[in-house]
């Protein structure tokens, strides 16, 4: 059972290994913490931290860095407290959603070089699945004697475009018919939805012309909910040091692999989450993620993962992603 003072020893090693990237000996801590207790009882009760394994000593220095055990507790120490904070949300992705005339794509790009900013570390915001959001409009627009233009309007304020060619000869009566007649109908259930299409449209033209709409939106909307957002992938190799650097490429694989998708996916929650090393992936002992969820409304929740080395300066993340909505 670890003591309060030990605790308080914990959280001050970690904090300075943050801030310096350096093995942090007895002196260090009563200089900079102003502990009113003697050297020789801050190196007994590091000893006692090393033998819980939350501390270990490098070899190229008397001093002690947090091992990823150590970590883990710390963190968990400020997810509880965290837990327990009553924090005005920022409904910052609305402002941006509003300022980029709903475009959501822009607005998300926005929203992820930003909290790359506030963290002063990598992030991803991944786009939501539309399949949460319901569709209120389609409007089906012939710009010219080929191409029609499919306009999608979601309840969350979301508007999806698609260009296509269309050789069927249909007027925009025609069109109208089919659009109208999709927003009343429309269904991710596939089967249920082409059997009322072909009930409902005898002319062969409209028939193929409604299916192939519908398959036009499924496609999009799947390809659009599997879209990430990075912003300040540089800062990946800033947070890093000589000896850890030999990260960046097995994390830049792991975030253009599906692994990170399938990741996001597993810790879906509103809770903030943070996985650390190894907890991640057995190639990945020197990086942190921490995870939440941001709200479209309060349906229809993306994920944010901020990532970083295990020296996270987390304390800062967990509160700012705390004040999300």
């Amino acid at each position: 059972m670890i003591t309060k003072r030990q605790l308080s020893i914990l959280n001050a090693i970690v904090e300075d290994y943050v801030d310096f990237g350096q093995p942090i000996g007895s002196k260090t801590l009563i200089h900079r913490h102003h502990l009113d207790v003697s050297p020789a009882t801050i190196r007994n009760e590091m000893k006692q931290l090393e033998e819980m394994h939350f501390i270990e000593k490098t070899h190229t220095s008397s001093g002690r860095v947090p091992s990823e055990s150590g970590i883990r507790y710390y963190v968990n120490r400020l997810l509880e407290q965290t837990s327990q904070q009553s924090q005005n949300k920022i409904q910052r992705l609305n402002q941006l959603l509003i300022e980029n005339h709903y475009d959501s794509s822009t607005a998300l790009t926005n929203f992820a070089h930003e909290l790359s900013m506030k963290s002063q570390y990598a992030t991803l915001v991944v786009r939501p699945n539309h399949k949460q959001d319901v569709i209120n409009d389609i409007h089906l627009i012939r710009a010219n004697n080929h191409l029609i233009i499919l306009v999608m309007v979601f309840s969350s304020g979301h508007v999806e475009n698609i260009h296509f060619v269309s050789h069927a000869q249909l007027n925009n009566i025609n069109l109208n018919k089919i659009a109208n007649f999709l927003t009343e109908h429309f269904s991710f259930n596939r089967k249920v939805l082409t059997q009322n299409i072909e009930s409902y449209f005898s002319q062969k033209e409209e028939l193929l012309l409604a299916n192939e709409v519908v398959e036009m939106i499924n496609l999009q909307i799947g390809n659009q909910s599997n879209s990430i957002y990075m912003g300040g992938k540089v800062k990946l190799i800033d947070a890093l040091n000589e000896s850890n650097v030999s990260s960046i490429q097995p994390i830049l694989q792991y975030i253009e692999s599906n692994k990170i998708t399938e990741l996001l996916e597993d810790i879906s929650t509103s809770q903030i989450n943070v996985r650390i090393g190894k907890e991640i992936d057995d190639s990945l002992s020197d990086i942190s993620i921490v995870t939440s969820q941001y709200h479209f409304d309060e349906s229809l929740k993306g994920q944010i993962a901020v990532i970083g080395p295990t020296a996270m300066h987390y304390q800062n993340v967990i509160q700012l992603l705390n004040r999300i909505w």
